[in-house]
């Protein structure tokens, strides 16, 4: 008897626990801070990290999703920046801070593409009109177990349209979903622990971006690469390579 009261308040002891767990971690957001706290908790960050730049205007809110939030932002030296925020522990949290809106992939669950984001704010002053997202995977040939192999290129491309709003946060494409999540399937048997966790597989493919102006022509990279330049916060981006037109196909 005594011992069936142990186990039981060690089962109602775990209960607890885990309520209180799923309570601390796992409590529904509260509402998304308003401008005026937005650049309080911004600058407060920038002013840690050392720079002497600070946030100037809010462009918008873009609702990732119920726990996650991409804000676009101009700072005083004429920065157009991202700052991402996650909801957790009850309260949202500035997570990643970029001075430079250069299009990236926010990773929210690095092993479930449908979390993926394209995120990007670019300046008006670059003159870029479209923005064209690229997800490649090299051609590839050679030997493995003494057997030979090929991987024909795969090139997908996305079209964004800046002339309304320079600046967004996009889920992937549904067809680079479904081929990244096939290679993810192809790793799910194996073991690694390199690149947190990131599938070997997955890893194949680059992501890459370029821009072009009114007249189609490509906007010279060196104009989105000025003025103060600051990052800091999470890992779980992946800054997208600027792509020469002559390397598509």
């Amino acid at each position: 008897m005594r011992r069936h009261h142990i186990a039981w308040i060690w089962v109602s002891l775990a209960s607890v626990l885990l309520l209180v767990f799923m309570w601390w971690n796992y409590s529904p957001p509260s509402q998304f801070p308003d401008e005026r706290q937005l650049l309080r908790e911004m600058n407060d960050a920038l002013n840690q990290f050392g720079t002497s730049d600070q946030v100037a205007e809010i462009q918008k809110v873009i609702q990732a999703d119920r726990r996650h939030v991409a804000v676009p932002y101009i700072s005083e030296d004429g920065n157009y920046g991202m700052s991402f925020w996650i909801w957790g522990k009850w309260k949202w949290k500035l997570i990643n801070l970029e001075s430079n809106g250069e299009p990236r992939l926010w990773m929210i669950d690095r092993n479930d593409p449908s979390s993926y984001f394209l995120t990007w704010n670019i300046a008006p002053e670059t003159g870029a009109k479209k923005l064209n997202a690229y997800m490649i995977r090299r051609r590839d040939f050679g030997m493995m177990d003494g057997k030979n192999y090929y991987s024909p290129r795969i090139q997908m491309s996305k079209e964004i349209v800046l002339t309304e709003e320079s600046f967004g946060a996009i889920s992937l494409p549904p067809a680079w979903q479904e081929v990244l999540q096939s290679a993810i399937r192809l790793d799910e048997t194996e073991t690694f622990s390199w690149f947190d966790s990131y599938p070997p597989s997955a890893m194949q493919y680059e992501f890459g971006w370029n821009a072009l102006d009114r007249d189609g022509k490509s906007v010279s990279q060196e104009v989105f690469f000025n003025g103060t330049q600051y990052s800091f916060g999470s890992s779980d981006f992946q800054y997208m390579m600027v792509i020469d037109e002559r390397e598509l196909e």
